[in-house]
């Protein structure tokens, strides 16, 4: 279950197909190994949307579908992004399609579309977006049941997208001195609550997303051994073990701790207890099972 779109450009208009294949190789990464398609992934936000070259029809059927408008040509480039996603997944393709279809002056044949279904338009800036968060939160909504789907809440969801997509970004302009954790989904076993969790290892500087849990890896020596173990502490345990250490970071309600901060932090952050071990509490939450509504009753 997908939405589709057909691009199109007008007859007379001089544009290469290679010309779409240099834009599409410059403008995206693909893990596609693929010469006829731009699958694009983001290792962080685990988002994905497609862009992809089909033949020339040669049944009549298709041809009468496709190539039979008389003031457009089909590009055959189309563009792919699966329903029963988190909103966000809209956000992340949607910006890229605008300019794709600015920068060719390109139309679009949405099969989607309440404005024209059967014929190419040309979209303003953010409506492709609007029209597949419809699609997708009433698709959601229908079949939450059936695919087992799980709800989160739109704002956390956001929230959740926007620290991801900026992780490498904040990484980078930090340096190699600090660590920058990814945010997760999560569901615990015991009543199916979707958590966030972040990571914070040997107490090393570590900027702190806003998780609801914190997986505290620790590495010592015991017995002339090195001993390695990991464990669970929610954000009001870190808080009130760590507050006085953090401070408020740029980024939207994170913190942040400093390497000589960082460095008072081992004796308490050895001794911190572990409220739960990650295995028993909860398990990885994929994220093609979030969703941001709730089910039709």
């Amino acid at each position: 279950m997908s939405y589709d779109l057909y691009f199109y450009k007008k007859k007379a208009t001089h544009l290469p197909e290679e010309k779409i294949i240099d834009y599409l190789n410059n403008n995206l990464i693909s893990t596609s190994e693929s010469d006829t398609q731009w699958f694009v992934e983001n290792e962080d936000t685990e988002t994905y949307f497609s862009i992809d070259w089909d033949e020339p029809a040669i049944e009549e059927e298709d041809i009468d579908l496709f190539e039979s408008f008389s003031d457009f040509d089909y590009t055959h480039f189309t563009f792919n992004l699966n329903f029963l996603r988190p909103d966000f997944f809209g956000q992340s393709a949607f910006g890229f399609v605008d300019r794709f279809i600015r920068d060719f002056d390109l139309y679009v044949l949405n099969p989607q579309s309440s404005i024209d279904a059967d014929n190419p338009y040309k979209p303003n800036h953010g409506d492709l977006y609007e029209n597949w968060a419809a699609i997708n939160a009433t698709h959601s909504e229908r079949l939450f049941k059936e695919y087992e789907l799980e709800y989160y809440p739109i704002d956390k969801s956001n929230d959740f997208y926007n620290f991801n997509l900026n992780r490498e970004s904040i990484q980078e302009s930090l340096g190699e001195n600090y660590y920058v954790p990814k945010l997760y989904l999560f569901k615990t076993k015991a009543d199916g609550k979707v958590i966030t969790l972040a990571t914070w290892t040997e107490h090393i500087p570590n900027v702190f997303p806003p998780a609801d849990y914190y997986l505290l890896t620790k590495n010592y020596k015991k017995l002339f051994k090195k001993v390695e173990e990991s464990g669970l502490i929610s954000a009001q345990n870190l808080n009130n073990r760590f507050g006085h250490l953090l401070e408020d970071f740029e980024f939207k309600d994170c913190k942040i701790i400093h390497p000589e901060q960082a460095s008072k932090a081992k004796d308490i952050f050895n001794l911190t207890k572990f409220e739960y071990t990650l295995k028993e509490f909860a398990e990885r939450l994929p994220i093609e099972k979030v969703v941001n509504v709730t089910p039709t009753e």
